[in-house]
């Protein structure tokens, strides 16, 4: 447990002051980002709002992947990567898509550092409690029992119901 949390201090420490900084407090189950991302983009359809849902489950498992310190998970994520790619493809268009509309041409700089942001929260959480490896392995479990045509929508059902 004390190396997960040296090396990803390591690697946190420098984005933490920023981040701090621009973030309002996250709600219990949503990191900051999520609430800075809805409050500054107006609008999103269902869809969109899944595909930002989905992209956070995404990101939280694959933190639990290298952060909680068990081979399973990362195991478990390399099959959630495979066995989801299509709709992780899609989800991804169409949050390229959500920032382009948004952001223009700096798109693509701005959902990169989004996607940054949600990592290095994630991260944090795995560091400040306990029942972050628990709880994303139980995700990872009720994900990985759907068929791999599951939908994004489907995937989030199961992940959420843990």
């Amino acid at each position: 447990m004390q190396l997960r949390g040296t090396i990803a201090a390591a690697i946190l420490v420098p984005f933490l002051g920023a981040a701090a900084a621009e973030s309002p407090k996250p709600a219990p189950h949503q990191p900051a980002s999520a609430n800075i991302l809805v409050a500054s983009m107006g609008h999103l359809s269902s869809q969109e709002k899944e595909a930002i849902a989905f992209r956070h489950l995404q990101t939280e498992l694959m933190v639990a992947a290298l952060s909680c310190g068990r081979e399973t998970y990362r195991s478990k994520y390399n099959t959630f990567v495979l066995r989801y790619r299509p709709a992780l493809q899609r989800n991804g268009r169409t949050l390229r898509t959500i920032f382009k509309r948004n952001y223009g041409n700096g798109g693509k700089r701005r959902l990169d550092r989004y996607v940054t942001r949600l990592a290095n929260e994630a991260s944090v959480r795995s560091m400040q409690r306990d029942e972050f490896c628990e709880v994303a392995g139980r995700k990872l479990d009720a994900v990985l029992t759907a068929s791999g045509a599951a939908t994004a929508s489907g995937l989030l059902q199961r992940a959420q119901n843990q």
